[in-house]
């Protein structure tokens, strides 16, 4: 089975929201018939929050207790950050407040603001916790406006004139702004609403906009690549906490910075770790942010490594080619700026047949597994993950290189599902619940921004992740699709980095920016291994040693020991040639360079 979501087997209904008033009464009575069977008591909160006695049972104690802390906020008037890490539920614990503050008579019109491929899942989680609540997309693919062809205007009128919720995307906010602002909302609801760190772009003014004192964001990823990202989060949910930001930039943000490199001085680390205690204080009661093991979420084990594969001949070949170009002495002169320099490298590692694909000189077998190092490692992983009667995810970049595996994995046979960012979003909820139902489908092939935003797919134990992002957390939210609540089965992560590439640098700057978001949300005292490379190191081709090894090193999410000069222990699994494993606990090792198969003893 090959469904895109582009084809007649892609297609899915419209979501249905509350469009339909008929039905939308006829859940209201189903509900409240159900409510006087049950009967029992409220839980009551102090400050006299009412929250429905079935709410209340259904919740984790994490979840209660984010609850109070959303009700604390609520009694100041204040916003927030539900910062919880990806797969706790961050969704449940704002439908369980609004829930709360429906019961109590505490809740007027609210607008929920999500990605294309979480409407749906809203949509679901609402009429779940609040089944009274009316709720309606402001989007084509929702009953109201796809089915019924209401007009914006219309649904949004009568969501403020029910007191239910709207649940639109960031471009909505961005291009109907002069709709939705001239009105009062009790909450402006943000999911993954680091989609507003860069602090000019226009979707961040308007959403600053809202005329609401109750703003709230959700994002299991408050920090992505500095500090500036973070204030403009806090400049939405508590504007002026955190200063002007040019003074912010200044006296916080450039301290933190400086001090968590390596070559950073004795005065800059410290300098930088008393910032970085002064603005975790200030976030702190205004950010709730937990890990998955610090709330005994009851999941099942998970084990992540990364996988440093070699290039094979033919990438190695042209990877230097393209290095020793003019095009990149010119950008080394800084003649040329870099993007598209960056960009044939990192297509160069994926597969080199990507350099050629409107090329006249496009090889007859485009796209064959042999002639990228990481195709032959995905080769053998997927063949023992099948035996296995394992179910995998499968996350590139890009759409083209997902074309290239698409066609592999129709060639051997796996029955499949993809979704990109071609899919419409009318199917996308349909081909996730697919996944998620069928254990006959084997791979799912998602590219990252879009199967690795919010949506649940716990149908998969094992995920893969084929070419990393230069922003850690793009990288983070794809892997935890599968290990969140409702996963039953242990889960095994792979990231693959091309070794010595620009991918392996992509790598290191991945755990920088991780160690910068530690030291705010976590341990102020944390340094930073990596020093400042230049242009030069990220352009240039560190060759792999003799040994199977490599130069330069991997590292673990920890920041523990590199490559060569580690001492590390050597898998007694025979792994397929030229691959190296670095788990994120920080061991790394290579394994031998004989050429065998790896078959038998491979820990998949």
């Amino acid at each position: 089975m090959d469904t895109d979501g582009r084809g007649r087997r892609g297609a899915a209904a419209v979501t249905r929201d509350d469009g339909d008033t008929a039905a939308y009464n006829r859940r209201c009575a189903r509900y409240r018939a159900l409510m006087a069977e049950r009967g029992g008591d409220d839980v009551v909160l102090s400050g006299g929050l009412r929250v429905p006695a079935h709410v209340w049972g259904r919740l984790f104690p994490y979840q209660r207790t984010a609850l109070r802390w959303l009700w604390e906020l609520h009694q100041q008037d204040a916003g927030g950050i539900v910062g919880d890490e990806m797969g706790l539920g961050k969704t449940i614990e704002v439908a369980a407040l609004l829930s709360a503050l429906r019961h109590s008579r505490l809740l007027r019109a609210t607008l929920i603001v999500a990605p294309a491929t979480m409407l749906s899942h809203w949509v679901r989680e609402l009429h779940a916790w609040v089944p009274d609540m009316r709720v309606m997309l402001l989007h084509d693919s929702g009953h109201a406006m796809g089915a019924r062809g209401m007009s914006r205007s219309r649904v949004i009128r009568k969501i403020q004139d029910c007191g239910g919720a709207l649940v639109t995307t960031y471009d909505a906010v961005r291009l109907h702004a002069a709709a939705l602002l001239p009105f009062r909302w009790s909450y402006a609801i943000l999911d993954e609403g680091h989609r507003i760190r860069n602090p000019e772009a226009a979707v961040t003014v308007a959403a600053k906009q809202l005329r609401t004192a109750h703003r709230l964001i959700l994002t299991g990823a408050p920090i992505q690549n500095n500090l500036r990202e973070l204030w403009s989060l806090f400049d939405f949910v508590f504007p002026g906490r955190l200063g002007a930001l040019d003074v912010f930039d200044k006296q916080l943000a450039q301290p933190i910075a400086a001090g968590g490199w390596a070559s950073a001085s004795p005065m800059q680390a410290q300098a930088a770790y008393r910032c970085a205690v002064v603005l975790r204080d200030l976030i702190q009661p205004y950010l709730l942010r937990r890990l998955k093991r610090d709330v005994n979420a009851a999941l099942p084990d998970k084990t992540e490594q990364v996988l440093f594969c070699r290039l094979t001949p033919h990438q190695r070949a042209a990877y230097l080619d393209y290095t020793r170009s003019d095009e990149v002495q010119e950008v080394l002169r800084g003649d040329r700026r870099a993007f598209r320099a960056v960009g044939v490298l990192r297509k160069c590692c994926n597969h080199p047949d990507l350099l050629l694909r409107d090329s006249p000189d496009r090889p007859a077998d485009y796209g064959h597994w042999q002639r990228s190092g990481k195709m032959r490692v995905v080769a053998e992983v997927l063949r023992l993950w099948a035996a296995q009667g394992h179910r995998v995810l499968l996350f590139c970049q890009g759409r083209q290189m997902l074309d290239i595996m698409g066609a592999f994995v129709r060639a051997r046979g796996y029955t499949h599902l993809r979704m990109d960012g071609t899919t419409p979003v009318k199917a996308r909820a349909s081909l996730v619940a697919r996944f998620n139902a069928d254990a006959d489908v084997f791979v799912f092939l998602l590219t990252t921004r879009v199967g690795g935003i919010g949506v649940n797919l716990t149908g998969a134990d094992r995920v893969l992740l084929f070419d990393p992002d230069w922003n850690p957390t793009t990288d983070i939210q794809a892997r935890e699709r599968a290990w969140r609540l409702g996963q039953t089965k242990a889960v095994t992560i792979y990231r693959l980095v091309t070794a010595g590439t620009i991918e392996e640098k992509i790598y290191h700057r991945q755990i920088f920016k991780q160690a910068l978001t530690d030291r705010v949300l976590a341990d102020p005292k944390q340094r930073a291994w990596l020093k400042m490379r230049d242009l030069r190191d990220l352009l240039t081709l560190d060759e792999p040693d003799d040994g199977g090894g490599r130069r330069g090193g991997g590292r673990g999410r920890d920041g523990g020991g590199a490559g060569t000069e580690t001492e590390a222990m050597l898998r007694s699994a025979r792994l397929p040639s030229g691959m190296v494993v670095a788990d994120e606990e920080g061991v790394s090792s290579s394994s031998s360079d004989d050429g065998g198969d790896s078959d038998g003893g491979f820990d998949a």
